[in-house]
């Protein structure tokens, strides 16, 4: 019998160097995200690298992420089987994109477009208004806009959700508004990770009849993905751990 583990990866398997433990010198810190240019950008402390190491050797790994597929292909850890884009994009057994779900999610992405346009363009406003150092956009991934990407352009968390807070009334119901740190996502009703991964799970759960699935994650929108599985495990200190313990 063998584990299946769809695993979050940001801030549950690395994290960026600011929010990496103050007492884990840097040179114990193993770099696995990096940026288009080839620069370190995420890092594993010892712990994580023990952890990662053990879901390598022992489970069939699958990520199940918020990154881009492109920001995905730049993570260097091994695997074939994704969920990527918050849902928006699965991989199959040999790292290809799933046609069917792609037309799927690209269908349903055409139906919210204008909507998605507005909700950025809300956001857009009020933090000029605000005088804030706001980058929105619409998320896509291959040409197919996905959902609303907030962040602040020094990282102050406040601020950034102050601006977010400010056009919650114009955000249509329905929609999740997923917050982690200096990271704002807001998706329309047809995009989540759990979406993704019960469309993957049968086809796992024949591969595999006798594994026994554990979801990892470390915010609150990893707790629907990881409710599909037999067992789900949060780092200590993360968003979801906070509010269970």
């Amino acid at each position: 019998m063998r584990i299946v583990a769809l695993v979050d990866l940001d801030d549950t398997l690395f994290q960026t160097m600011r929010k990496c433990p103050a007492d884990v010198p840097a040179a114990d810190l193993t770099p696995l995200g990096f940026t288009r240019d080839g620069a370190p950008l995420s890092y594993a402390t010892p712990r994580q690298m023990g952890f990662i190491n053990w879901l390598i050797e022992t489970t069939h790994f699958v990520p199940v992420t918020a990154r881009s597929l492109d920001a995905l292909r730049r993570v260097r850890l091994p695997f074939t089987q994704a969920v990527c884009a918050h849902g928006g994009i699965i991989l199959d057994h040999q790292g290809v994109v799933d046609s069917a779900w792609a037309s799927h999610i690209a269908f349903q992405a055409a139906l919210y477009a204008p909507a998605l346009a507005d909700v950025a363009d809300a956001v857009a406003v009020q933090a000029a208004a605000m005088g804030a150092d706001i980058s929105v956009r619409v998320l896509d991934d291959d040409v197919v806009g996905l959902y609303v990407l907030v962040k602040h352009g020094s990282a102050d968390e406040s601020v950034l959700n102050a601006v977010v807070d400010a056009v919650k009334s114009q955000v249509p119901p329905g929609w999740t508004d997923h917050r982690n740190s200096n990271n704002i996502a807001l998706m329309p009703p047809f995009l989540g990770k759990q979406f993704a991964v019960a469309h993957l799970m049968p086809s796992l759960r024949a591969e595999h009849p006798d594994a026994t699935f554990i979801g990892i994650g470390d915010s609150l929108t990893d707790a629907p993905f990881m409710a599909l599985c037999d067992f789900a495990m949060t780092p200590g200190g993360s968003q979801l751990g906070r509010r269970l313990l």
